[in-house]
């Protein structure tokens, strides 16, 4: 554990953040940018005929499938799928549109998903830095997007974000979200200066509530059709990068079960911390049933931290609650003395599965 001050020590976090998780974390907007200036280089052929698509990953990269679906709920004419395994569903043939996301290049989950997404004659477009996707892309002639290596995939969610926004707006199944992007990237920036390393503990909310969750379990509840992918990134981010249990669950369905087992837990007898992502975009009845669910449990968790999204696009407000929960994730490694980058034991996993 490390003195709670020293959030505010840049000399300090810098020691125990060995690899500069925080420094990544707060150039995310430019990183979008860059991502966006990026995929302008690569071309997709023209395809008719989409009737569905397919988002193909695994961690960190299927969390872009995840924004990229949640994103597209209102917008798209044809559903988004976002595939976590070896294998495909059976409706993928001649008229989806496959997106193989790894970050490495070497996830063996998306590589053997691909391979069977081509025998079923889908279209196929990869995104990757490098390994044997990039080189699955260039013997096949599939369209990549190779994007820079050097990051843990978690911090490079930009560059698995936009190609396949990009990709989707070439083929016509989305307008232009430049400017979307831009308004998004604006507010990003502007948050920067309210969450980021150099705003002290008292006026930083993200550095106070990493200070509330020291030693709990957070519990996250986000709405299922605008926040549910900031949700589970951010459970995803206490995972890698805090090195701590957490636990996600979405509205309205939770209402259908956890909150009755959480209804009856002693405050005394619990470790949990309840955070709630809020958005505009909630549906009305969410909203309700949020306020509901804080005066049945609040008690008996110790109150609720809400978290709320900035912004007036459905892009812009996603991606700002991710933003807070990185920075939040980084923070909260930082008080337990956690370097956040090293995620040893799935390399460890990997290592064995090599076997």
């Amino acid at each position: 554990m490390v003195n709670i001050q020293d959030l505010d020590n840049l000399e300090k976090i810098n020691e125990v953040d060995k690899s500069g998780m925080l420094s990544v974390v707060a150039e995310t907007p430019e990183m979008l940018l860059k991502a966006y200036d990026r995929s302008q280089k690569t071309s997709l052929p023209k395809l008719k005929k989409i009737k569905q698509v397919v988002i193909a990953g695994m961690g960190g990269s299927a969390i872009a499938g995840d924004i990229v679906a949640g994103l597209l709920l209102d917008k798209a004419q044809v559903p988004v799928y976002v595939n976590r395994d070896y294998g495909i569903p059976s409706f993928v043939g001649s008229q989806t549109l496959f997106f193989a996301l790894s970050y490495s290049g070497d996830t063996e989950e998306t590589l053997s998903a691909v391979k069977e997404a081509a025998r079923a004659k889908a279209k196929i477009v990869c995104v990757a830095s490098g390994g044997k996707l990039k080189e699955l892309a260039e013997s096949k002639l599939y369209p990549l997007y190779l994007i820079p290596s050097g990051y843990q995939p978690r911090a490079a969610l930009p560059y698995l974000l936009v190609p396949v926004l990009r990709g989707l707006e070439e083929l016509g199944i989305i307008s232009s979200f430049q400017e979307e992007l831009n308004k998004a990237v604006g507010t990003l920036q502007k948050l920067r200066g309210e969450y980021g390393a150099s705003k002290p503990l008292r006026g930083n909310p993200v550095k106070q509530l990493a200070k509330k969750l020291l030693g709990k379990i957070p519990l996250i509840f986000a709405g299922q059709r605008s926040a549910a992918a900031a949700g589970l990134r951010l459970k995803t981010q206490f995972n890698e990068n805090s090195k701590v249990t957490a636990l996600f669950n979405v509205f309205p369905e939770l209402n259908h079960n956890e909150i009755v087992n959480l209804s009856v837990l002693n405050r005394s007898e619990h470790n949990f911390s309840l955070i709630f992502l809020r958005d505009e975009g909630d549906h009305e009845r969410t909203k309700k049933r949020m306020e509901i669910t804080k005066s049945l449990i609040g008690m008996q968790l110790g109150g609720v931290s809400e978290i709320w999204s900035s912004g007036k696009a459905a892009m812009e407000r996603n991606l700002s609650l991710i933003y807070f929960g990185d920075f939040l994730s980084v923070y909260l490694a930082f008080l337990q003395g956690i370097d956040p980058t090293p995620v040893e034991v799935i390399a460890r996993l990997k290592k064995e599965l090599m076997r």
